[in-house]
């Protein structure tokens, strides 16, 4: 388009481009893509900014971004396509596919609707361990439940990731980012080295922007997203074990374009039955960690009927899955600051709609 954004928009759609140049025109969005897909067409394919702090690379059509918890349906669909084949069972328990996690009230299905209990780690973490993937699932499965199995909710902020892989693994063998690699989209977990690459640099919207966004949420919330402490240094975020490792709750990275087509292809990932399934109300009530009544799917958070997941730092996937007509979006931002920019374009959107 110019060279303030690319990109192109479907006819009628022009009042989301008009709101995403807002936001790179104002500052508040410095580097960011936005896709949406409506009556199965590809409506919406934005990007613009830069890719780094410097300003010396411009946004790309197939720039990374990492996303943090909107990574988590990622995971839960990779179970969930094992889940399709016979080889995971929902109701299974956890201990069957990974004997570490000894409590045998605990299933698959708790799991995947943050009712396991195992929102926080116990142990003290640095990074380097959190992103080393035996050790941090090792710290996980030794920590106390915070609640019996499927007798709470809370989102497992950090720990998700961890508890499904390890599952997955147990079940196949497979890691969280050999089976979305095989879904065809442009989302990862352990980027190759071509793929860092790509990556955009994250930077802080505001200097005490960790700090805002560990504390003043409640306790649990602090515990479960304060240890590792440092792990939103810029430093980290940008480095190679961040890219190529797999803290997989958080650590997904993506284009707007891949996510929001992953979330257009489910019907074709997923049986009807089970994607029905998955995407209903599995766990409804207040949330221990968020501290505000939630509604949890099968890996989805739910709300009037939108489904999806919002991350840490703005970055937001999702959409009305259950309507054949409603739209799915993805936009993700290496600006981490709060969910205005995401919201002001779903408004954008569902306006054009």
């Amino acid at each position: 388009m110019d060279d303030v954004m690319r990109g192109s928009v479907a006819s009628g759609f022009e009042p989301v481009a008009e709101t995403f140049r807002r936001l790179l025109e104002s500052g508040a969005e410095t580097g960011a893509s936005v896709a949406a897909y409506a009556g199965g067409e590809l409506v919406v394919d934005l990007w613009g900014g830069w890719a780094d702090a410097a300003r010396t690379r411009p946004w790309r059509a197939d720039t990374l971004a990492t996303v943090f918890s909107v990574s988590k349906p990622v995971v839960a669909l990779a179970v969930l396509t094992r889940v399709a084949d016979g080889r995971i069972g929902l109701d299974e328990p956890v201990a069957r596919y990974w004997p570490a996690f000894a409590h045998p009230t605990g299933t698959v299905r708790h799991a995947l609707a943050h009712q396991l209990g195992l929102p926080a780690i116990a142990e003290p973490l640095t990074p380097a361990e959190a992103l080393d993937w035996e050790r941090c699932t090792a710290a996980v499965f030794a920590s106390p439940l915070e609640w019996e199995p499927g007798t709470g909710v809370g989102e497992h902020a950090l720990t998700y990731g961890n508890i499904l892989g390890a599952i997955l693994r147990g079940a196949t063998g497979e890691t969280v980012g050999e089976v979305v690699r095989g879904l065809g989209h442009d989302v990862h977990f352990g980027l190759s080295t071509a793929d860092i690459q790509r990556c955009a640099e994250v930077e802080h919207g505001a200097a005490d922007w960790p700090q805002q966004a560990v504390h003043g949420h409640g306790e649990l919330w602090a515990r479960a997203l304060g240890n590792p402490a440092g792990l939103l240094d810029p430093a980290v975020l940008n480095g190679p074990a961040w890219r190529s490792g797999e803290l997989a709750a958080v650590n997904g990275h993506a284009t707007a374009r891949g996510l929001a087509g992953l979330y257009q292809a489910l019907p074709s990932l997923l049986p009807a039955g089970l994607l029905a399934e998955a995407l209903a109300p599995q766990a409804e009530g207040f949330d221990r960690l968020l501290e505000e009544d939630a509604t949890w799917t099968l890996g989805w958070r739910r709300d009037e009927g939108w489904v999806g997941m919002g991350g840490i730092g703005g970055s937001s996937a999702g959409g009305f899955l259950d309507e054949p007509g409603g739209y799915r979006m993805a936009y993700v931002t290496r600006h981490l600051a709060d969910h205005d920019r995401s919201n002001a374009l779903y408004d954008a959107v569902e306006a054009c709609l």
